[in-house]
């Protein structure tokens, strides 16, 4: 048997037998008889630290500890080099011939290890090499060592060149920061400008200018010479334009709310090409490889299922075929982009603030893979070359701005441009993007009279997820009005107070304790590392004072409800879902899982727990006391949504569409089982937007006010 140390010297150069391979740690080399493939020494030093415990389970942390003794990494790193190695060695985790995976313990090899001969090392010996030396005639001898000479010299320079040259290819992100900081507004309709995309030459920008329901595609020229439009304000919508290599042509998705697709538009003669028709439900934005071959989109195949993407081969009379694969309660794959040599996509995975960066290889679906484990509210990305990083507008720092993500260790830096959106990288390094600003409000409805009052507590921010005193006569909501997301109580005509915030910290979702006197909220810390959850709730005194951490409900709660019958109510995160338990409000140690589906949504009112499910359109009510559950029939009034819903003692307040598309709230009753009245004042906002007054007199709405988007270039 290989005798290779399990000590901290067990980095060997010694050749050794893998199965029916012969490993050359010194060369990097992997022989069979397919022939001779090279490896990295990174993935080379992983098979050779497996190799001294053959057979037996070498547990992860052990890899990260002594493959990468001085340098800080996490699992993914080690996932991803693993899965490198084992495509090296043509294994497969499904049915490992040579590296098995031990799930949450580590990875072992099932291939025998032994010694390799001696004459298979690729080390010749020295001693004949002297002897054919000294069989050389001096003169020869002086040319022969002159050519290595020189052979060695060339591969010196060889090797500073290719050095060079990959650094001039690296992005310089101190440059690309310096160039942001003198961007200039490139359009300032008053309508909406979005989605903007460089043509091949980098001499235009395509991009959507959306009013109402409506929008057209836009081409204007970098230096602001030339516009024209593509389309009327005729009933449709185009959206998502991007350049063919030619220039003359241009993909987009067109939709006038009843049919859609996504057409190749002649700029020359102004006629279309359907490309793909609605069957997939794509989303308007999209992507082409830079040779024009490759569609990338964003589309769901069955109604429960969240949006995956989906490749078509133009011009090849092809279906569309499957890149990811999605689950319901596992979030959706949005916003794709192929990397400059079109191999890679780079897109985004989850729901509302919960999205992670991925990437995924073009036609092997089994390569996606997270980029980071850092999850947030994030706006699209672009690349800066074949490898990256990617520059992506997120939240991370808890305000919207442009970072870089690295692809090997997925870390995440600040770039600058607050407020910065669905970047663009041009061919000459130019940088176009959406500078979008958002503001919401909270309205107030008399359901009886259907008199409307608002917008109270007014700030040009976003103000979000109000919820009743039990007394009624207070209101706890969640705002960045000052900045950063806080926890804020106010009197519907009284001054807001704050009572949480913190820098590195996100509060969300207060709910009011059954006395009144604290306020439940989720506290999320930023920038976390890759890999830990630092998800936290807290329990803050309504009249201000110190927030108390709830440590004994775990570090994954996403909120937290007290109820009528003693107890808080609290949900987990589990992908993109959430699983529901509960413990006595007075021992929170005594958890018991409570045992619903997942769900994407849950409220309490009394002693009725009401939750929806991912991508199913119905509304589940529940007894606290009986955990017994039923659907609720009768929601027939238009389509109802699934996001904007609240429960009250008697009602259920929800947004509904009526048969021509426009959104409504509406009253449920929860005794006849009916839609019973209706209003024109429909909420429209991020995170809840529906609150109810403990009497069901007053009714409060969160509402989106208008946004202002417009372009901003960089060049």
């Amino acid at each position: 048997m290989h005798d290779l140390p399990k000590t901290s010297g067990w980095r060997r150069e010694t050749p050794f037998r893998l199965g029916d391979l012969e490993i050359l740690p010194a060369s990097g080399e992997l022989r069979s008889r397919r022939g001779v493939q090279r490896v990295r020494p990174l993935l080379m030093d992983i098979l050779v630290r497996l190799a001294a415990e053959p057979g037996e389970v070498v547990r992860r942390e052990t890899l990260l500890e002594d493959v990468w003794p001085r340098r800080m990494v996490n699992d993914e790193v080690l996932s991803r080099a693993i899965a490198e190695l084992r495509t090296a060695l043509g294994d497969d985790a499904r049915g490992a011939r040579y590296i098995e995976t031990l799930p949450k313990l580590g990875y072992r090899l099932v291939a025998s290890v032994g010694d390799l001969a001696p004459d298979a090392a690729p080390v010749a010996e020295p001693a004949p090499i002297a002897a054919a030396n000294e069989a050389i005639e001096p003169s020869a001898r002086r040319t022969w060592v002159a050519s290595i000479a020189l052979i060695a010299g060339l591969v010196v320079l060889a090797a500073i060149a290719a050095t060079l040259w990959q650094r001039s290819r690296a992005p310089d992100i101190a440059a690309l920061e310096a160039k942001l900081r003198t961007a200039r507004p490139f359009t300032s309709d008053p309508a909406l400008e979005v989605s903007p995309r460089f043509s091949p030459d980098g001499k235009r920008v395509a991009f959507a200018l959306v009013e109402g329901d409506e929008s057209r595609v836009v081409i204007q020229d970098v230096d602001g010479s030339q516009r024209r439009f593509i389309g009327n304000l005729e009933g449709y919508a185009r959206l998502g334009a991007v350049f063919f290599p030619d220039g003359r042509h241009i993909a987009y998705w067109k939709g006038d709310g009843k049919e859609c697709a996504i057409v190749r538009h002649d700029l020359e003669t102004g006629l279309e090409e359907k490309l793909l028709d609605c069957a997939l439900k794509p989303r308007t934005l999209l992507d082409l490889s830079r040779d024009g071959r490759w569609l990338v989109f964003a589309g769901s195949q069955r109604p429960q299922f969240p949006a995956s993407l989906w490749l078509l081969e133009i011009g090849a009379n092809a279906s569309p075929v499957p890149l990811t694969t999605t689950e319901p309660g596992r979030g959706e794959d949005i916003w794709p982009r192929f990397s400059p040599d079109g191999t890679q996509v780079a897109f985004f995975r989850g729901t509302g603030a919960n999205r992670v960066p991925w990437i995924v290889r073009r036609g092997d679906p089994s390569s996606a893979r997270a980029i980071t484990k850092m999850e947030g509210q994030v706006y699209g990305a672009a690349w800066l070359g074949n490898s990256g990083p990617l520059v992506a507008a997120g939240d991370w720092l808890g305000f919207r701005a442009l970072h870089t993500i690295d692809l090997g260790d997925g870390a995440i830096r600040l770039l600058g441009a607050r407020g910065a959106r669905f970047p663009e990288i041009g061919p000459n390094g130019e940088i176009v993007y959406e500078n979008a600003t958002y503001s919401s409000n909270v309205w107030m409805l008399d359901p009886a009279s259907g008199r409307t009052e608002g917008p109270l507590w007014l700030s040009t921010r976003y103000t979000t997820q109000p919820e009743f005193s039990p007394d009624g006569g207070s209101i706890a909501f969640a705002s960045n009005r000052d900045g950063f997301d806080a926890i804020f109580v106010a009197s519907p005509g009284g001054t807001p107070r704050r009572i949480a915030a913190g820098e590195g910290m996100r509060y969300a979702t207060p709910h009011w304790s059954r006395d009144g006197r604290y306020v439940y909220a989720a506290r999320y810390v930023l920038r976390k590392p890759a890999g830990t959850t630092l998800d936290q709730v807290v329990r803050i005194p309504a009249d201000g004072g110190p927030a108390e951490q709830l440590t004994a409900l775990g570090d994954k709660v996403d909120d937290i409800v007290e109820a009528d019958d003693g107890r808080v109510y609290f949900a987990e995160r589990d992908g993109h879902a959430m699983r529901l338990s509960r413990a006595p409000a007075n021992d929170l140690a005594r958890i018991e899982r409570l045992p619903f589906p997942v769900v994407s949504r849950y409220r309490i009112a009394g002693r009725r727990l009401v939750f929806t499910q991912p991508n199913l359109k119905v509304l589940t009510s529940c007894s606290l006391d009986t955990l017994a559950c039923e659907p609720l029939p009768g929601l027939s009034m238009g389509e109802f949504d699934h996001d904007y819903w609240a429960v009250g003692p008697r009602s259920i307040f929800l947004r509904v569409f009526n048969n021509d598309g426009k959104p409504r709230l509406a009253r449920y009753d929860l005794e006849t089982r009916k839609l019973t009245q209706s209003w024109d004042l429909a909420p429209k906002a991020n995170g809840a937007s529906i609150a109810i007054a403990p009497d069901e007199s007053r009714v409060a709405i969160v509402r989106e006010e208008p946004p202002a988007i417009d372009l901003m270039i960089a060049r």
